[in-house]
C-alpha cells in the first residue's frame, strides 16, 4: 500500500508514540517530539540527555536544533578544582539539559500541536511504570514548555544533588541562561546528492568523547503528509547519576574542574554524537531521512547503509522504508 507518511525507531517506546502521532494527523516533526518524550517517560535516563534534531522538507531549507548538554558553572566563581590524584565525585560531572529548549523552539516552528498534546503519551508511561516524580516533569514541560527546566522546583531539585555543596558545578545561572539552540543545518557533498546534518555532528569523532558515559544511542525518523522530514536522536542512560526525586538519571558528562587545570568556559555545549542526516539528490526528486544511532557520526559506511531510513519521493510525496521499519 502506498503512504504517504511514515515513522521509524530503534527505540520502540518511541516508533509506537511517533506513529500514533502521524495517524492522527500529526507532523513529522510532532511525531518524533512524541517519540522523545514516550522514551523519556518509559526510562529514567532520557530526559537529561543530550538531543539533536533536524528538520527539512518541500520548497525549504534544513535547520538544525541543538539539545546538548552544556557545561555547567555559569556566574559562579571557579571553584579550587580537584586535585589530581583525588577522587571526582559524581556531582561534578552533572551537566546542564537543554533538550526541551531546543525541542519547544524546533515546534514553534513546525506550528503544528501543542507541547501537551506530544507529551501525554511519556506521562502515561511514568505513571504506569509508577514513576510518578518523573510524571510530574513531564507534567511541569507540558505546562511550562521552554521554561521547564527554568522552574524553581526543577532548578533546586539539581542543585540539591549537583550544586556546589555536593562537590557539584551547578549553579541558578545555569538554568536562567537560554542557549541559542536553533541553526541552520550544515551541508556537504556525496557524489551528486547533498548531505545536510547537525553542525556540531563532527565533533563526536574525538576519541575524548566516551560514549558509553552518554548511554546508548536512539533515534527516529519521520515524514509527514506535507513532505516534511524529521530526524531526532537522543541517549539513553543506564548507569549515570540518580536524581531520586525527579526519578531521572543523568548522564556524567560534565568536565570536572581540575587543580591547576583551564576549566571548560561555563556554557559551552558538550560534545554528542548526532549520526543522523538528511540527504537530497541532484535533481531535488526524493529526499532520504535517515540515522545510525550506534554511530559517533554518519561516515562512508553508515551513509550507505543506515540502521533507519525513510525516503520521502517529492513529486508524488509517496514514502518508503528503507531500513529500520
Amino acid at each position: 500500500m502506498k503512504r504517504r507518511s511514515a515513522a521509524v525507531s530503534n527505540d520502540p517506546v518511541a516508533a509506537e508514540a511517533a506513529r500514533e502521532q502521524l495517524g492522527a494527523g500529526g507532523s513529522a516533526v510532532g511525531a518524533v517530539l512524541a517519540g522523545f518524550f514516550a522514551a523519556a517517560g518509559a526510562h529514567a535516563g532520557v530526559l537529561l540527555g543530550p538531543v539533536s534534531l533536524l528538520v527539512g522538507g518541500v520548497g525549504t531549507g534544513a535547520r538544525a536544533f541543538d539539545g546538548r548538554l552544556r557545561q555547567p558553572g555559569v556566574g559562579a566563581k571557579r571553584p579550587r578544582g580537584v586535585v589530581a590524584s583525588a577522587a571526582v565525585p559524581d556531582a561534578a560531572r552533572v551537566a546542564v539539559p537543554t533538550a526541551v529548549t531546543a525541542l519547544a523552539v524546533a515546534l514553534a516552528y513546525d506550528g503544528g500541536k501543542s507541547l501537551g498534546s506530544l507529551i501525554k503519551p511519556g506521562i502515561a508511561r511514568a505513571e504506569r511504570g509508577g514513576a510518578d516524580a518523573r510524571a510530574g516533569v513531564l507534567k511541569l514541560v507540558r505546562s511550562a514548555g521552554a521554561g521547564a527546566f527554568h522552574d524553581s522546583g526543577f532548578v533546586r531539585a539539581m542543585l540539591r544533588v549537583a550544586g556546589p555543596s555536593q562537590g557539584g558545578l551547578l549553579s541558578p545561572a545555569d538554568f536562567a541562561t537560554v542557549p541559542k539552540v536553533d541553526t541552520e543545518a550544515a551541508s556537504r557533498g556525496r557524489g551528486s546528492d547533498r548531505v545536510l546534518e547537525a553542525p556540531w555532528a563532527g565533533e563526536a569523532e574525538s576519541d575524548a568523547l566516551e560514549l558509553d558515559v552518554l548511554g546508548s544511542g536512539c533515534a527516529i525518523c519521520a515524514v509527514d503528509v506535507r513532505r516534511v522530514l524529521a530526524v531526532l536522536c537522543y541517549r539513553r542512560v543506564s548507569t549515570g547519576f540518580t536524581v531520586e526525586e525527579l526519578e531521572l538519571e543523568a548522564p556524567l558528562a560534565a568536565v570536572p574542574v581540575m587543580r591547576g587545570v583551564t576549566r571548560v568556559t561555563p556554557g559551552e555545549p558538550l560534545p554528542a554524537p548526532a549520526p543522523i542526516a538528511l540527504i537530497t539528490d541532484a535533481s531535488n526528486t526524493q529526499i532520504d531521512v535517515l540515522a545510525t544511532p550506534a554511530a559517533r557520526l554518519l561516515g562512508p559506511a553508515e551513509l550507505e547503509t543506515p540502521a533507519l531510513r525513510l525516503r520521502c519521493h517529492l513529486a508524488s510525496g509517496e514514502v518508503d522504508t528503507l531500513a529500520g521499519g
